[in-house]
C-alpha cells in the first residue's frame, strides 16, 4: 500500500517492537531501537489505518494438474494484490481430493510448466507479492527420486527359540511384514502397501541378539503395562482426531516392577549381529541353556505422497535421517531455484513442508548410531524390549523405551526439519513447516515444539466445522469431526504460537479456514474462527484455499475438494478487500511487541510431546495467559532477569510450572537449580529419579540430591515453599495463589455470566495492546478489566475507527471499561504511554440507538440477466431470494442492486445516524446520495450515514452479493448445455438453498 512504504513500516515495527522488521537466516528477529513514545503511537495509528503489505493475509495457491496458463496466473496475482493478499504458497498437486475430478494441464516440471512457473515469479515480483513453494507435488515430501532405502521405515522383529549347547547354522526366520502392526488403520493410502510381501518392502537387518530365556513368553511385559505397549514402542496408530493427552498419556504410564516378572539380565544378552550372513544365515555356537534369538530389522512403510501428479509421485522420504530431505532438495529444490534464477525474480522467499501426514515412521537405517550419539549408550542389548521382553526389569525397560522415543523425536526434528532449514538458508530462502499436526501428530513420536522451532515460519492449521454457522454446531458435545474444535479451541494453534514465542520467531502462522463446505462461507462466517485463532496467538494466516484458475474454465471454475474457496471466482470477491483489510489490521497489531504471559508451563522431556489446545489451566484459572516450552528451550534459552524467567528474544514469564511427574532428567534439574538460584519462581512436584538410562544409576542419585536441595522440607501440606538462592520453589500451591500473593492480578477479566469475551495481550516499549472478541453469536454487555494503569483507546479493526478518549474507571493498578459487543464483534484496546494530540472525548462510545425510520415499501432491484436474474424487478417487501417463486431469483447467485428513494425529516445536527441493514446474505455495500459508504460484511450490519444523509429526499443504493450454491443447485436440474456454471464440485438439485439477499429490516437509527 502506498500510504506506508517498506522503510516506514520497518520504523513502525521497530517502534512497536513488532518482530517483523528484520529476520535473519536463523529466524531470529532483529529490532531497531526507536523509543520516542509519541512517534511510536503516531506510526502505529497510521499503520492501523493503512496496514503495510507485510501484514497482508496469504493464500494457498493450488496449481491442480497443471491446469494453468499465463493469463490466469496474471489475473490471479493482480486480483490478490488489489484485494489484499500479500503472499502465496504455491502447491502443485493432482486431482481435487476425495474423488473430485480435475482436468489435466501441463505436466509438473515439464518445459511448459517451468515457463509458467517463471512467469508466475516475474508477475509476483512486478506486483510485490511474496511466493513460497511446497517442496513436493501433493504432500508430504517425496517423489520418484526417493528410493526404498531413503523412504520412511518401520521396525520389524522375529524370534527363534534354540537350545544349547549346539552348533547352530541356519537361516533365521524373517519377520512378517505386519508383525507389531496388526491394528494399523490410519496411515495415508495404507491399503496399497501395508500387506505387500516382505521382498517388495526393502527389508534390511539392524541387529541380531540372543537372550538367555528359560521362561519363554513369561519373560514378557504383562497386565496393564502391556496395554500401553504399542504406544511405548511407537506403533500406536491413531487418527488425527486423537487428543494430545490420549497420545501422550499411554507413553507416560510408568512400568513398575511386579513380583511375578521374570526379566532377562543384561549380562545374558549376546550380540550376534556380526555373525549374520547376507542371506540371513546365522552361524553360532550356542551356549548351554534356552535362548531366544531376536532379529530386529526394518521395512519401508511403502507410504507414498498424497494426490501428487503422476510424474512426481513416489515414496515419502525417511523423516528420521537428513539424506531424505537432501535428495528432495537435489531433485526438486535445485530445479526450482534454477528456474527462479532464469526468471530473474526476487519473489521466491521460502520453501515449505506441508502438514506431516505420513503415518508413523519409527525407524531409520542409522538409528543405532543416532541413539548412541543422543543417549550415550548402546541400545542393542535392549532391542528385545521392542518385542515385549523385560530386560533387567520393567522399569529399566521403560527407561530404554523413553530413550528410544526421544531418539526418534530428535531424529525428526534435526534429521529432517533442521536439515531442511539449513538447505533453505544456504540458498537465501526461509523455511516454513506445518510440522506438528493435527494431521498425524497422533501417530508419530514427535517433539512438536522442537519441530516447529526449526522453522522460520512455524505453522499450524485451523478448520471450519461442518456446522459452524448453525446453532450448537460448535458445542463441546459435538465430535471433533463436526466442530473441528476441542472444547471450543483449535487443536494446534496454541502450540504453534508457543513455539513462535519460545524460539523467537516473528510470526505464528496457520493454514486458515480448511473445510468441506463448498461455497457456503462468506467473510461473515470466517470472522469468528479467525478471531479465535488470533486469541490463541496466531498472527499470520494463509487462507486455504486460493486455487489458481483459467478464465476459460468458467465460473465458479475448478476447485479443491477441501478448503474455503477464496479466489477471484467467488461471487463476493469484488468486496473481499474489506475483510482482508480487517485481517491485515489485526495481524499488524498482533505482531507488535511481545506476547504477554505470566506463566510458562514446562511440558516435560518425554516423547511424544504435544501441546494441548488453549485452555484454562487448573490452578491458574481465568484471566491469565501462558506459553508452553519443551526441554530444549528450558535447557538452552531460559535465563532469569529481575525475578522474571526470560528468553533472549524478549519474552518473559513470572512463574515456571513443572509437569506432574516425579521423573526428571538430571540436566533439567541442574538447569532448574541455576534458574532458581538466579531468582526464578517454580511450582511443581519434587522429582525422585530420571526417566532415562543415560548415566544410570548415577543419574538417579544426582536427581535425588539436587531435588532435596531445591525442594528442602516442602511436603505440599504444612510446608509449601522453599527459598533457594534468590528464588523460590513451591509445591502444593497453585500458580494463581502465588501470583495473587505477589500482587499480580489477572491480566484481563470480564463480567456477565452468559458472556465469553476472549483476549490476547501484547506489549511494546510504549503501548499495551489487547485484542478482545465476543465469542458468542449474540450481543454482549460487559465491564472489562485490564491490568494496565494507562488511559485507554478503543480501535475498531473492521472500520478503522479509533476512539481516543472515553469514560473508564481506575481500580488499583487496573482499568475497567464498560463495553458493548455485537455478535462476534472484536476490538483492540490500546493503552499508549502518551496520548494522541486529538483528545475529543466521546462521552458514550456505545450510545443507545433508537429506530427513527424503517424503510418500508417498494424496492427496485436489478439482477444480472447473464446469470438468469431479472434485469429489473420490484420487491414489495424485502425477502429471501431463495423463497421466491421466480426461478431466476430463487436460484440466483451473484450481485443484485437495491434502489430506494426515501424522505428524511430527522435533524442530523449533533447526532450520529446509522443505516442498519438487518439481515444480509452475504455481503453488501452502501451508497447514499452518490457517496460510497463502504462494504458491510459482519455484525453489526450498519454504516454511519451522518455525513451523507440530507434533509428531504435521499437516494439509497445497496449492492448485495450471495454465494454460489443456489445457482449450482439450480443448474443441477438443467441439461449440461443449459447450465450457466462450470465446476468439478457436484451439487444435487435437491440440496437445500441458502438464504440470500437483503432480508432486512432496513432502518435508520440515531442516538
Amino acid at each position: 500500500m502506498s500510504a506506508i512504504n517498506r522503510r516506514k513500516f520497518i520504523q513502525i515495527s521497530s517502534l512497536t517492537a513488532a518482530n517483523i522488521a528484520v529476520i535473519s537466516a536463523s529466524g531470529a528477529a532483529h529490532l531497531l531501537d526507536i523509543n520516542n513514545p509519541t512517534d511510536s503511537l503516531n506510526l502505529l495509528e497510521k499503520a492501523f489505518l493503512n496496514p503495510p503489505d507485510e501484514t497482508r493475509a496469504g493464500g494457498y495457491w493450488w496449481w491442480f494438474n497443471g491446469l494453468i496458463d499465463k493469463k490466469g496466473i496474471t489475473k490471479d496475482l493482480e486480483e490478490f494484490k488489489d484485494k489484499g493478499i500479500g503472499n502465496v504458497l504455491l502447491v502443485n498437486s493432482a486431482g481435487g481430493l476425495g474423488g473430485v475430478p480435475y482436468p489435466k494441464g501441463e505436466k509438473f516440471l515439464s518445459p511448459e510448466w517451468k515457463a509458467l512457473y517463471r512467469h508466475a515469479l516475474q508477475e509476483a515480483d512486478r506486483l510485490g507479492i511474496e511466493v513460497g513453494v511446497n517442496l513436493s507435488s501433493g504432500w508430504c515430501m517425496g517423489g520418484p527420486w526417493i528410493k526404498p532405502e531413503n523412504s520412511g521405515r518401520w521396525f520389524l522383529q522375529s524370534t527363534l527359540n534354540v537350545k544349547g549347547p549346539q552348533a547352530f547354522s541356519q537361516k533365521l526366520p524373517l519377520p512378517g511384514g505386519r508383525d507389531g502392526y496388526k491394528n494399523v488403520f490410519n496411515p495415508p493410502g495404507f491399503k496399497e502397501y501395508i500387506d505387500l510381501p516382505l521382498d517388495q518392502l526393502d527389508y534390511q537387518d539392524t541387529s541380531i541378539v540372543a537372550i538367555l530365556n528359560p521362561n519363554g513368553e513369561a519373560s514378557k511385559i504383562t497386565g496393564a503395562r502391556q496395554a500401553v505397549f504399542s504406544a511405548k514402542t511407537n506403533r500406536k496408530d491413531a487418527s488425527n482426531f486423537a487428543k494430545a493427552n490420549d497420545v501422550m498419556g499411554p507413553t507416560l504410564y510408568p512400568w513398575e516392577n511386579a513380583v511375578t516378572d521374570k526379566p532377562i539380565a543384561i549380562k545374558n544378552v549376546v550380540n550376534l549381529t556380526d555373525k549374520i550372513q547376507t542371506d540371513g544365515s546365522l552361524n553360532w555356537d550356542v551356549p548351554p541353556g534356552e535362548w531366544t534369538i531376536v532379529r530386529t530389522g526394518h521395512r519401508m512403510t511403502g507410504s507414498k505422497l498424497m494426490i501428487a501428479q503422476p510424474e512426481a509421485d513416489g515414496l515419502s522420504i525417511d523423516w528420521l535421517d537428513h539424506r531424505g530431505v537432501e535428495i528432495q532438495f537435489e531433485n526438486l529444490g535445485n530445479v526450482l531455484l534454477e528456474e527462479t534464477r532464469k526468471a530473474q525474480s526476487k519473489a521466491l522467499k521460502y520453501f515449505c513442508d506441508d502438514s506431516f501426514e505420513d503415518g508413523f515412521p519409527n525407524w531409520t537405517p542409522k538409528i543405532l548410531e543416532k541413539f548412541k550419539a543422543f543417549c550415550g549408550y548402546n541400545p542393542e542389548p535392549y532391542l528385545p524390549v521392542l518385542a515385549g521382553y523385560i530386560i533387567e526389569s520393567a522399569e529399566i525397560s521403560d527407561r530404554f523405551l523413553h530413550d528410544y522415543r526421544k531418539t526418534v523425536a530428535d531424529c525428526m526434528a534435526n534429521g529432517h526439519y533442521k536439515r531442511f532449514a539449513e538447505l533453505c538458508h544456504e540458498n537465501g530462502l526461509k523455511v516454513q513447516n506445518e510440522s506438528a499436526g493435527p494431521s498425524r501428530s497422533g501417530t508419530m513420536c514427535m517433539d512438536t515444539l522442537k519441530n516447529l522451532g526449526r522453522s522460520d515460519n512455524p505453522m499450524g492449521e485451523f478448520w471450519l466445522g461442518a456446522k459452524h454457522d448453525e446453532p450448537g454446531g460448535l458445542d463441546d458435545d459435538q465430535p471433533y469431526g463436526v466442530s473441528r474444535l476441542e472444547y471450543g479451541q483449535n487443536k494446534v494453534t496454541k502450540m504453534v504460537a508457543s513455539a513462535a514465542h519460545i524460539y523467537g520467531r516473528a510470526t505464528a502462522s496457520a493454514e486458515a479456514f480448511t473445510s468441506f463446505r463448498h461455497w457456503k462461507d462468506a467473510p461473515e462466517h470466517l470472522k469468528q474462527a479467525l478471531d479465535r485463532a488470533f486469541c490463541e496467538g496466531i498472527n499470520r494466516i494463509v487462507v486455504h484455499t486460493t486455487t489458481a484458475s483459467r478464465p476459460e474454465d468458467g465460473l465458479p471454475g475448478y476447485e479443491y475438494g477441501a478448503g474455503t474457496h477464496f479466489n477471484r471466482n467467488v461471487t463476493w470477491w469484488e468486496k473481499s478487500g474489506a475483510f482482508l483489510t480487517y485481517v491485515s489490521r489485526c495481524q499488524f497489531l498482533l505482531r507488535a511487541g511481545k506476547f504477554v504471559a505470566d506463566v510458562l508451563f514446562y511440558n516435560g522431556d518425554a516423547a511424544p510431546n504435544i501441546v494441548l489446545p488453549k485452555h484454562i489451566p487448573p490452578g491458574l484459572g481465568k484471566g491469565y495467559d501462558y506459553d508452553v516450552c519443551n526441554e530444549e528451550v528450558l535447557l538452552t534459552r531460559l535465563s532469569v532477569k529481575n525475578k522474571f524467567i526470560v528468553l533472549p528474544d524478549g519474552m518473559r514469564y513470572r512463574i515456571l510450572v513443572l509437569p506432574d511427574d516425579r521423573r526428571m532428567p538430571e540436566k533439567v534439574l541442574n538447569k532448574l537449580e541455576e534458574l532458581v538460584k538466579a531468582g526464578a519462581t517454580i511450582i511443581g512436584l519434587k522429582p525422585t529419579k530420571s526417566p532415562s538410562l543415560s548415566n544410570y544409576p548415577q543419574c538417579d542419585h544426582l536427581v535425588k540430591a539436587k531435588a532435596n536441595q531445591l525442594w528442602g522440607k516442602i511436603n505440599g501440606k504444612s510446608v509449601k515453599l522453599n527459598h533457594f538462592g534468590n528464588g523460590r520453589v513451591f509445591y502444593g500451591e497453585t500458580p494463581r495463589n502465588v501470583l495473587s500473593k505477589d500482587g499480580i492480578l489477572p491480566d484481563f477479566e470480564y463480567d456477565g455470566a452468559d458472556n465469553f469475551i476472549d483476549f490476547i495481550h501484547r506489549r511494546t516499549d510504549n503501548e499495551d495492546i489487547y485484542f478482545i472478541t465476543n465469542r458468542f453469536d449474540k450481543e454482549a454487555v460487559s465491564t472489562c478489566t485490564f491490568r494496565v494503569n494507562k488511559i485507554p483507546q478503543l480501535w475498531d479493526p473492521v472500520n478503522g475507527e479509533m476512539i481516543k478518549s472515553f469514560p473508564y474507571k481506575k481500580n488499583e493498578i487496573r482499568i475497567s471499561i464498560d463495553l458493548k459487543f455485537a455478535k462476534f464483534q472484536s476490538y483492540f484496546v490500546i493503552f499508549p504511554k502518551v496520548q494522541s494530540n486529538q483528545l475529543e472525548k466521546k462521552e458514550n462510545p456505545f450510545p443507545n440507538l433508537s429506530v427513527n425510520q424503517e424503510l418500508k415499501g417498494d424496492w427496485e432491484v436489478n439482477f444480472d440477466p447473464k446469470w438468469a436474474g431479472p434485469k429489473k424487478v420490484k420487491f414489495d417487501v424485502l425477502s429471501d431470494w431463495s423463497k421466491s417463486d421466480d426461478e431466476g431469483i430463487k436460484f440466483y447467485s451473484g450481485k443484485a442492486t437495491y434502489h430506494k428513494t426515501f424522505v428524511n425529516d430527522l435533524s442530523t445536527e449533533g447526532k450520529t445516524i446509522f443505516l442498519d441493514l438487518g439481515v444480509v446474505k452475504n455481503i453488501a455495500s452502501v451508497k447514499l446520495n452518490g457517496k460510497n459508504l463502504g462494504t458491510i460484511w459482519t455484525s453489526p450490519w450498519r454504516v454511519n450515514i451522518s455525513q451523507a444523509l440530507k434533509p428531504g429526499e435521499n437516494n439509497l443504493e445497496i449492492e448485495v452479493i450471495n454465494q454460489w450454491p443456489n445457482r449450482l443447485i439450480g443448474d443441477a436440474a438443467l441439461p449440461k448445455e443449459k447450465r450457466l456454471t462450470n465446476t468439478n464440485i457436484v451439487f444435487k438439485k435437491t440440496d437445500a438453498l441458502l438464504p440470500s439477499g437483503l432480508i432486512g429490516p432496513v432502518q435508520i437509527l440515531s442516538d
